[in-house]
């Protein structure tokens, strides 16, 4: 275990040496080929060892990226995720996604299990089934480990491949790109070659397919990607700097979609990526421009479900309860089997102090849709103000079991369970939703006070102890 842990070490300073030399590279313009640090030589990396690279990245990565930090788009990325994992066989990593706003058309995915989508990507996206396309694709760049078959077989190469995707935050393109590339391993291709992507399309066509996405979706995404390339030149997309776009992956794509034949696809309500587009555009641009747009579709399409329903979510974002609850009402009489509307209506009773109407309304969306973690999260938010904080708990629980590496449910737990003067439980939940933001510091102070709480022999005692013993080796 010791042996183990202290291996994990040369892989954290990699980590940092990478972010930090993006971060330098990127202010000052001009990179000295001498100042390079001294790394250490490392082997191609194990399984536990990737898992270590992802957590460890993930750690720096939220020192220099900004996330989005909302849980309607976080749940939405993860769902489509979870169906394409579905369908993928026994998994070797926890699979963690992420959104980062950044308007770059960009993704990539780092060893270990840990996938990065920018918003400039999903903003570009016409369907749900082109994001499964993507997300597909980066699945079986981990499952199938192309970052070390591509970059070569030491860390030094992983991680010049892990500089050149954060790079793209800048918008720097192939110059920086090529920069990294020559700084920390020149004598590699900075790319996935064409057979790994070609894989990629393929198996991961096939998986997002077999999880009920519209394999099209995939051929729709490069064919945006090859547009992107052919219209901008000079600034290359970053997602295209390390998956290269040729038409043969593009016809390969379209001789995979033939091979399957006919497909039942399952996709997304319609309005699922336009509510996560809706949000981007929130953060970006001043929120009455976007209430605006929808208004003038509404004039034009006054019965439209979806657009009455997308009318009032802008409004709730900005604040419009009693004109976002009017378009929410209209859109439900058109469309009453709408699990995503009874939800929002829900949140938006609550947010006005109708918590009947809310209970109802969240009563319904579960009906439609028993095993969504959003609606318990939101219930749950819902009946803490209320005051019926042992049902909120409930609610919490709920949405943890059906989404267990998501840390908004613990965090809830760990609140609602300190109102109730539970605190050993809230010290625990606390713990839990601290461990999966990768703050191990945190977790452990949370966890032995849960420990000193609840007693070494009890049955969370022995649990909690297991939880201390697997934190504490990661820092030997």
């Amino acid at each position: 275990m010791r042996n183990g842990a202290a291996r994990s070490e040369p892989w954290r300073a990699l980590c940092a040496i990478a972010l930090v030399m993006v971060l330098l590279i990127t202010s000052c313009g001009f990179f000295d080929r001498s100042n390079l640090p001294s790394l250490p030589s490392l082997g191609p990396p194990s399984e536990d060892e990737e898992t270590r690279i992802s957590r460890e990245f993930r750690r720096e990565a939220k020192k220099h990226l900004k996330f989005i930090n909302n849980p309607e788009v976080e749940r939405y990325i993860e769902r489509i995720g979870r169906r394409i994992l579905s369908a993928t066989g026994p998994q070797s990593f926890d699979y963690r996604f992420f959104v980062v706003d950044d308007s770059q058309l960009n993704a990539f995915a780092v060893p270990g299990g840990s996938i990065y989508l920018y918003t400039g990507l999903i903003e570009r996206a016409k369907s749900t089934d082109e994001l499964a396309g993507v997300l597909g694709h980066e699945i079986v760049h981990i499952k199938a480990r192309h970052m070390a078959r591509s970059s070569g077989p030491d860390a030094i190469s992983i991680l010049s491949l892990l500089g050149m995707v954060l790079l793209a935050r800048t918008g720097a393109g192939g110059q920086a790109a090529g920069v990294v590339g020559q700084a920390v391993a020149a004598t590699r291709q900075a790319a996935y070659s064409r057979q790994l992507e070609m894989e990629s399309d393929t198996l991961g066509t096939r998986y997002m397919a077999t999880a009920g996405f519209d394999p099209k979706g995939t051929i729709a995404f490069l064919k945006t990607l090859d547009q992107e390339r052919a219209l901008n030149p000079i600034d290359v997309p970053a997602y295209i700097m390390t998956h290269p776009i040729t038409q043969e992956r593009v016809a390969n794509a379209e001789l995979v979609v033939r091979s399957l034949g006919l497909t039942q696809p399952r996709p997304e309500a319609p309005e699922a990526l336009k509510k996560v587009q809706i949000i981007i555009q929130t953060e970006r641009t001043t929120r009455a421009a976007v209430v605006n747009e929808y208004e003038n579709l509404a004039q034009k399409s006054p019965e439209n479900p979806e657009v009455l329903y997308l009318l009032g979510f802008a409004q709730q974002l900005q604040g419009q309860l009693p004109q976002a609850q009017r378009n929410y009402e209209k859109s439900q009489k058109l469309r009453p089997d709408n699990p995503g509307l009874q939800r929002d209506l829900g949140r938006l009773y609550g947010q006005a102090g109708e918590f009947a109407s809310a209970r109802t309304a969240f009563d319904r969306a579960l009906a439609l849709e028993p095993n969504e973690p959003l609606t318990y999260l939101y219930l749950g938010e819902m009946l803490e103000k209320a005051g019926d904080l042992r049902s909120a708990a409930g609610a919490y629980l709920n949405a943890q079991n059906l989404a267990p590496l998501w840390d908004r449910p613990p965090y809830r737990l760990g609140n609602v369970y300190g109102k109730l003067d539970r605190l050993g439980d809230g010290y625990y939940y606390l713990g839990r939703s601290h461990l999966l933001q990768d703050e191990d510091e945190r977790a452990i102070a949370d966890f032995e006070r849960a420990l000193k709480i609840a007693g070494e022999n009890s049955p969370r005692g022995q649990l909690i102890k297991e939880e201390l013993k697997t934190l504490k080796s990661r820092k030997r």
